[in-house]
């Protein structure tokens, strides 16, 4: 794992889910960026995708 993908995964877990957008901002990166990591985690199964009332937030595996 790249340390981006580190710190996005620890963002994850210790928000308990965010949004792909919250990270692209939080890391400085883009949307699209902020996707390609999100599936390298998700191919991990260290992150899913989970539909809440909001929208769809990443979450721990």
């Amino acid at each position: 794992m790249t340390e981006l993908q580190k710190a996005i995964y620890e963002f994850i877990v210790s928000s308990g889910g965010v949004k792909k957008e919250e990270i692209a901002k939080k890391f400085g990166i883009s949307l699209l960026e902020a996707e390609n990591q999100f599936a390298l985690l998700r191919h991990c199964e260290l992150v899913k995708g989970q539909k809440r009332a909001d929208g769809v937030h990443l979450v721990p595996f």
